[in-house]
């Protein structure tokens, strides 16, 4: 099979180059080999000279060559002798041997023949970044994409080319984030504050590029004598599909809003109320005119007043955007509202409300799992396709090469249950079976992540919540998954089939609801609330359980209010995190905070820096934590005029509220007088006005 397939490459001159490459590719990328891409190239020499060779003829040559080795061994004396007995048709030799010698000659590196076949930056690459994970995969993946044409010269075709080269290096920045807990900036600077290199460049050792890594002066701009010269050995993978030159398309979008800043790398932990997975950092630009060198610290600013700035261009109106989990998503350039939501991180924001198509993988070599093993319904997301939480006592997911080659050798485990498996007790049965095997698989994770997957999607089609839950959340146990995104489906999926739920199992499915419905309020995310109060009443209703829907109805009325709050913020691109020069802005980011979000000191740090002397004056008086009941009392009565001058609403109950609870610590703490008569009589108007019977201690 082998040589037929050598012959058909002999009788195909212009392939010649391309198949050899991809033949070396795959050898790099298989398991269980100890050689190398070149040693393996070595076996196979595919020199048009000898399109037979025979096994037995390289062993019988290399007799005669060795003839001629002890002839030179005098040259190393330094009699003057020894020179003429080296008679120069020895030089003449070795290169008539070599065109000879077939495949397996044992002196391959003087013979120039064979390296035109090899493509030469792989082997050196993959060499010299030993200490990256994934590196070497990673720039296998890219000389087998460049060995491959473009199918055309329309969007269709570049951006499918764009979509791979951007999932490399999406997955290539998101290793070096969990590496570095930090997200790269636009244009790094050294100590004394200048900008030298862009991120690409020191993205280059985790894309296998460590060679060209090595010629850059790192203490050196970009433009400076030894880094210009490099700017026109632009790697492929940076490289804008149909052009050739040393620009690139691939830029991080950065802002003081967005997940990437300028100048400073930003934090991990500045993501933490987007998440990872919700955090756009790269996108292809459409505008040529935003396409930038690759070595220069320049990247696609976001304009707040003209977010689609760069993005629009494209004949599908759409765009390639990785966020930092290592996903690359199609975004559609819509509306100047939703793009600003999108990048703002301080905002919450579903990437669901944008995204168009959300591809798994990129269109590369690997092995497709089998068809006895059955994939996710419409609108189901596995958990492995979910972003990281990058939690250090977890392991990351395997690759999906590692999980495909895990795959095919379940369903030959598995191949009879699996084509059994037609009712929904089946493949329930199935399902608790791979669950249980993956408990033997600890040793293996590329097994065990497989196994849980398998049965995941079992259960999805068995329409059993329980197992759904079983399977994700020992994959959860062990693995760094987003945990968001699966659970959200968990009680959703569980919503739609309470039938299946056993009685004693339901508990579990409500807490699980009610700490993702605590989640979304914490993160100002209406959307996710208003679901999550649907899904809570269909699980109070089936449990007869009039007390929580009363307060899931009670809280609906409330998140209405805060949602038309929250999106007058939105409009007006307010943070919620720090204040701003905006003091207007920073009244009504206060008052959400405060009446909304029922937190006051975070409401405070607004308040004491907007227009309105009385919300000044309030904060930071209260920040003082008085224990003077007098001052107790002007807190209490600041508040009730700035409520009682409101109308009935939300906000007016609120500051009314807060008038309430100091009039009672201050009545407790106050001697007779007419301050106490006053704050008596403020409490019982209180309770007349806004129906409330309980005040909350301060």
């Amino acid at each position: 099979m082998i040589f037929g397939f050598l012959n058909w490459v002999y009788s195909r001159p212009q392939s010649h180059l391309g198949m050899v490459a991809l033949v070396v590719f795959a050898c790099t990328l298989s398991s269980g080999c100890g050689e190398s891409a070149q040693d393996k190239l070595d076996r196979f020499n595919f020199s048009r000279s000898t399109p037979d060779p025979e096994p037995e003829k390289p062993k019988a040559e290399p007799k005669p060559a060795e003839k001629p080795k002890p002839q030179p061994a005098p040259k190393p004396a330094p009699q003057p002798e020894a020179k003429p007995t080296t008679p120069p048709p020895v030089q003449p030799k070795p290169p008539a041997t070599a065109n000879n010698i077939p495949a397996a000659n044992p002196n391959p590196a003087p013979s120039p023949a064979p390296m035109p076949n090899t493509p030469a930056p792989a082997p050196a690459a993959v060499a010299q970044t030993p200490g990256i994970a994934g590196a070497a995969n990673r720039f296998a993946i890219l000389q087998a994409m460049q060995l491959q044409p473009i199918a055309g010269a329309d969007r269709q075709a570049t951006k499918s080319r764009s979509f791979g080269l951007l999932s490399v290096i999406a997955q290539a920045m998101a290793q070096q984030i969990a590496d570095t807990k930090t997200v790269p900036s636009s244009a790094p600077v050294d100590p004394q504050g200048r900008q030298l290199l862009s991120w690409r460049v020191h993205l280059l050792p985790y894309l296998g590029y460590d060679a060209l890594y090595q010629k850059f002066n790192l203490n050196e701009p970009w433009d400076g004598p030894t880094n210009i010269k490099l700017s026109s050995e632009i790697p492929f993978v940076y490289s804008t599909p149909g052009v050739n030159d040393d620009r690139t398309s691939f830029e991080l979008v950065t802002g003081p809003t967005c997940a990437a800043q300028q100048r400073r790398g930003n934090p991990v932990s500045a993501l933490a109320s987007r998440g990872l997975h919700k955090s756009v950092l790269v996108v292809e630009v459409a505008d040529p005119a935003e396409r930038t060198v690759w070595t220069k610290p320049d990247d696609l600013e976001f304009n707040p007043t003209k977010p689609a700035q760069g993005l629009t261009g494209w004949p599908d109106n759409s765009i390639l955007a990785a966020t930092a989990d290592g996903v690359v998503h199609t975004i559609p350039v819509g509306s100047e509202d939703l793009l600003n939501r999108l990048f703002v991180i301080s905002n919450s924001f579903d990437l669901s409300e944008m995204v168009a198509s959300t591809p798994t993988v990129p269109a590369t070599n690997t092995t497709s799992v089998q068809p006895s093993m059955p994939s996710v319904g419409p609108g189901v997301t596995p958990p492995a396709t979910a972003g990281n939480d990058l939690d250090p006592s977890k392991l990351p997911l395997p690759t999906t090469i590692e999980i495909d080659a895990a795959t095919l050798e379940l369903s030959r485990l598995f191949q009879s249950d699996t084509r059994e498996a037609d009712t929904a007790q089946e493949r329930a049965e199935l399902a608790n079976k791979l669950i249980q095997h993956a408990e033997y698989m600890k040793a293996d994770p590329a097994k065990q992540c497989a196994s849980l997957q398998i049965a995941y999607r079992f259960a999805v089609l068995a329409k059993s919540p329980i197992l759904v839950k079983d399977a994700f959340d020992k994959l959860e146990a062990r693995f760094q998954v987003d945990t968001g995104s699966s659970n959200m489906f968990i009680v959703r999926f569980g919503s739609q089939n309470l039938m299946n739920i056993p009685a004693h199992r339901m508990p579990e499915f409500r807490a699980l609801a009610k700490t993702l419905l605590d989640n979304a309020i914490s993160k100002n995310d209406y959307p996710a609330i208003d679901e999550l109060i649907q899904i809570g009443t269909y699980y109070a209703a089936s449990q007869d359980d009039k007390d929580l829907m009363e307060k899931l109805a009670t809280l609906q009325k409330k998140t209405n209010a805060g949602k038309k709050a929250y999106e007058t913020l939105q409009a007006r691109l307010l943070s919620l995190d720090l204040p701003s020069l905006d003091e207007e802005g920073n009244l009504l980011v206060g008052k959400y905070w405060c009446v909304y979000r029922d937190d006051w000191r975070k409401g405070f740090q607004f308040l004491m820096r907007c227009n309105d002397e009385r919300f000044q004056y309030l904060a930071e008086t209260e920040m003082t934590d008085p224990i003077d009941p007098r001052v107790q009392f002007k807190i209490a009565q600041g508040w009730w005029e700035i409520g009682i001058a409101m109308s009935p609403g939300r906000e007016r109950n609120g500051f009314l509220g807060r008038a309430a609870q100091w009039y009672t610590k201050a009545d407790k703490n106050m001697a007779d007088s007419l301050e106490k008569v006053t704050a008596k009589q403020q409490l019982q108007e209180f309770h007349r006005l806004t129906g409330i019977d309980d005040i909350p201690p301060l």
